[in-house]
């Protein structure tokens, strides 16, 4: 999660420019204006969360390669039991297989992870109808969930 802080630096950058903004075009009563801002901030908010769960992604499939590359390099079955397999080679492993090796499936994070990025794949396909939620919250999420990650 290495670009997190600048992805959610430059956000908030955005933030306290487009505040400004509207606050002088509220002062105008200019609504028209105000509608089209409100646009490029819905889009360029869900961009972010795209990007900001993308690092978290990253996190989860260096934590995946980690626990991977460990236990298929066990020479004892009973720890590398599984992790051999095909089908758990190369780029093609879904993110959900992958977040069920390195994360607890029971855990009451799991599920919310898994919600977070079905919304994710809403706003990367040009999704508009599932609100993102706050990008302040989001950030505390990721990283809770990083500490959760395990080889």
């Amino acid at each position: 999660m290495r670009q997190l802080p600048q992805i959610k630096a430059a956000y908030d950058w955005f933030v306290a420019a487009w505040n400004s903004e509207a606050t002088k075009l509220a002062g105008k009563g200019d609504v028209s204006a105000l509608t089209r801002l409100e646009e490029k901030r819905d889009a360029l908010e869900r961009g972010t969360f795209v990007l900001m769960f993308g690092q978290f992604e990253v996190a989860v499939n260096e934590t995946f390669e980690a626990a991977r590359a460990a236990r298929v390099g066990n020479r004892d079955w009973s720890h590398r039991r599984g992790w051999d397999a095909a089908s758990l080679t190369g780029t093609k492993v879904p993110f959900d297989t992958r977040l069920s090796l390195v994360l607890d499936r029971r855990s009451g994070s799991f599920g919310k992870i898994m919600q977070t990025y079905a919304t994710r794949n809403h706003c990367a396909h040009g999704g508009t109808t599932q609100p993102v939620g706050s990008i302040d919250a989001l950030e505390g999420d990721l990283y809770s969930w990083q500490r959760e990650l395990r080889r």
